[in-house]
């Protein structure tokens, strides 16, 4: 038990009253409405589970979507503790007993094992990872937190929660949920009615990405909106976080990296990019921006192929988005091209595929390994099809079978001239089609 003088006893009162009062509002008001996202969190595991993704990708409404799951199963609403470590009315100073006390004064009767907390941008509570230990330890194996930082992947975070966690990664809408949010026929696929409006969903989809927010948004407030979300991940999510001094330093390598989305960089180039400009950063400092940068969920990175992990370690990477719409607001890039295979790289990580490329004489834009099916895909992906670059996109698909000769080679494509003889040997499907056809486990 923890003794406060009276000095002390008012603040810890106040915030125990302002922390009742949010534990109420939520218990008290509907779940808000939302779209059901196509994400399997199993609810019963004795595993802390960890939502982590980019910012505005939907998180928060995806919590909601699992304590919906949960009412529906007999769970009442009370048995569920939500709180938001955003809320500016949060000041615990440390004092993170305070949430467990005052919804126990609430609700005197409740079974705390019985109880599910949902604690989301967990990253914003200064050592948040020895709190959720511990409420897992003695309070609830039912624990599901969320936050916008990579880092909590990260094997220190694995490592001070010790085996306890479950971690899955919600990214902005897939093509699926995307035509589901418009209220469109994902099933038919067939039908020219139903075909056209697809593809013309799909227009908008390559042009303003996949963040939810927008889906329904007038066009015309759009780009602001990405234009928002691009300034806090570079102000709050970079800036504030590591208290990054260098902020012009930050910009340039920012705007280096995306207009190479879907090419190779070199942190070398770089850095003699930066020597020569005056700039005094050593490759060390220049290594642990690049690492903040992708934690942030802005930018990924690709590895070559290679069997040799050294190898692979010391090859050049390529660069993508997490979302493309973020094309839009730099305005470095109006090649469709690129982004097209943008797309097609992250909904590989939302089927969990571990993602390389090949690059030797002739380039595989991605090797695909799935770890359900233990099927490995080759895939190369074009904005149009036809006899100028029939050969070279084929070649990088040979390249990829004489590497590992049990791959699955597949070219997709935008659009396709229709008088192209192609061989048999191996698959052929529109962008679009490919999207709605790898469902996400």
């Amino acid at each position: 038990m923890v003794y406060y003088s009276e000095l002390d006893r008012k603040p810890y009162n106040i915030m125990k009253n302002t922390i009742k009062r949010i534990i109420k509002d939520f218990h008290s008001t509907s779940f808000p409405k939302f779209h059901n996202r196509i994400l399997n969190v199993p609810l019963d595991l004795d595993k802390i589970i960890t939502i982590i993704g980019p910012r505005r990708a939907g998180k928060t409404l995806y919590l909601f979507q699992l304590m919906m799951q949960l009412t529906e199963m007999g769970i009442t609403k009370k048995q569920l503790l939500y709180i938001n470590f955003e809320d500016e009315r949060l000041e615990l100073d440390g004092q993170y007993d305070l949430i467990i006390e005052s919804y126990i004064e609430l609700y005197p009767d409740i079974q705390l094992n019985t109880c599910y907390l949902f604690f989301d941008e967990i990253q914003e509570l200064n050592k948040w990872e020895k709190y959720v230990r511990r409420l897992f330890d003695t309070v609830t194996k039912n624990i599901f937190i969320s936050g916008s930082n990579a880092r909590l992947l990260s094997r220190e975070i694995s490592t001070a929660l010790r085996g306890r966690t479950l971690s899955f990664e919600l990214l902005p809408l897939s093509f699926t949920e995307y035509l589901q949010f418009h209220q469109i026929d994902t099933s038919d696929t067939w039908s020219t009615r139903n075909t056209s409006i697809i593809q013309h969903a799909f227009e908008d989809y390559v042009t303003w990405g996949g963040f939810p927010e927008l889906v329904h948004m007038d066009k015309q407030y759009k780009l602001k909106t990405l234009q928002e979300y691009f300034n806090v991940m570079i102000y709050r999510d970079l800036i504030e976080r590591y208290e990054i001094k260098s902020v012009h330093m930050l910009k340039y390598i920012l705007k280096r990296l995306i207009s190479t989305f879907t090419k190779e960089y070199s942190v070398n180039k770089i850095f003699n990019e930066l020597k020569s400009k005056g700039e005094s950063v050593s490759k060390t400092s220049l290594y642990e921006l690049m690492e903040q940068i992708m934690s942030v969920y802005m930018v990924a990175v690709v590895e070559k192929y290679d069997q040799s992990v050294v190898k692979r370690e010391m090859s050049n990477r390529k660069i993508y988005l997490y979302d493309t719409g973020l094309t839009s607001v730099t305005r470095l890039s109006e090649d469709r091209g690129k982004i097209l295979e943008n797309i097609v790289f992250v909904h590989l990580l939302r089927i969990n595929a571990r993602v390389f490329f090949i690059k030797n004489s002739w380039e595989c834009d991605f090797i695909a390994l799935q770890h359900h099916s233990h099927e490995t895909m080759a895939i190369q992906v074009t904005q149009q099809l036809n006899h100028m670059n029939m050969k070279r996109e084929l070649k990088g698909l040979e390249t990829a079978k004489k590497q590992l000769s049990d791959c699955k080679p597949l070219l997709l494509f935008h659009e396709k001239e229709e008088s192209l003889n192609l061989p048999d040997v191996y698959t052929y499907q529109p962008i679009w089609l490919w999207l709605l056809n790898m469902h996400q486990n």
